[in-house]
């Protein structure tokens, strides 16, 4: 019996132990960092299968490489770029520890950024690639939710009841551009619903963010034209998948506030539309 509670009172003090570590370690890597700089994409070519190869950048005010891989719009060579997202609590601080190695927690040789947000510039920058050095990059995954199936696929209409519903679609920095995949699976998921809803009419509602601001040197601020061109660009893209013009009414604004629905990064996310059906 006292062997028992001898066996006891020593696990009991090791779980509260590992359960105090638990309680350090979470406090220590507290809340997600935010990054946000304008640097040259470097392409690592690795040979893990088609679209294996990494996107890297370095912030030039730290000189840290990142790994901007799995933004959904991607960099261009020769152009540089607007980098905006958060280190992860449980990445590891960087400049910490050793030099990277690759292996599967490191597959392109730079600390990982995820979310990350990335808009090409239209300052141009010198073009680098690097061989593969060992890093493994990422094997393609096509993620199905960003995939619309065949348009000779006949699709069930989503089912009642259909109440007031908003959607939010992202763009990159000075653009009206509706990304591809992203922008297309949110237009379609809107077209379907009006047509199955039947609603009084669709808000369409543009923004841009005409704010100045300073980024790794650069200064930063969207025309104000960019808010309407947005949002007649959403508004085209629900006519050419059956709204009716009739239902659809737009209006845009300057330097709305953040909307975190999508993934928590608010720069990003106030370069947007909205879009809200009302019955």
């Amino acid at each position: 019996m006292r062997c028992r509670r001898h066996v006891s009172l020593v696990l009991r003090k090791a779980l509260l132990g590992a359960t105090a570590l638990m309680g350090t370690a979470v406090a220590a890597a507290g809340p997600a960092q935010p990054v946000t700089f304008v640097a040259c994409p470097v392409y690592r070519d690795t040979d893990n299968g088609r679209k294996s190869g990494c996107w890297l950048a370095t912030d030039p005010a730290s000189g840290i490489r990142y790994d901007v891989t799995q933004s959904r719009s991607k960099p261009q060579m020769g152009r540089e770029i607007l980098v905006e997202g958060l280190l992860a609590n449980n990445t590891q601080a960087p400049g910490a520890g050793p030099a990277h190695e690759p292996g599967a927690d490191d597959p392109c040789g730079g600390t990982v950024i995820a979310p990350v947000h990335v808009s090409v510039l239209s300052s141009t920058c010198p073009s680098f690639m690097l061989p593969a050095e060992g890093h493994p990059g990422r094997r393609f995954h096509l993620d199905p939710t960003l995939v619309l199936p065949p348009s000779d696929v006949v699709r069930a209409p989503p089912p009642p009841p259909y109440p007031a519903r908003d959607w939010v679609i992202e763009f990159s920095y000075q653009s009206d551009f509706l990304q591809y995949q992203y922008s297309e699976v949110i237009l379609d998921e809107i077209a379907r619903y009006v047509l199955a809803s039947h609603p009084r009419h669709v808000e369409v509602i543009g923004h841009a963010v005409t704010r100045t601001r300073v980024v790794s040197e650069h200064s930063l601020a969207e025309p104000a034209s960019l808010a309407r061109a947005r949002a007649e660009m959403v508004a085209e893209g629900l006519r050419r998948l059956g709204v009716s013009d009739t239902l659809v009414h737009t209006t845009w604004s300057e330097n709305p506030p953040a909307s975190l629905a999508d993934d928590g990064l608010p720069e990003p996310s106030r370069r947007r539309v909205d879009i809200r059906v009302v019955y």
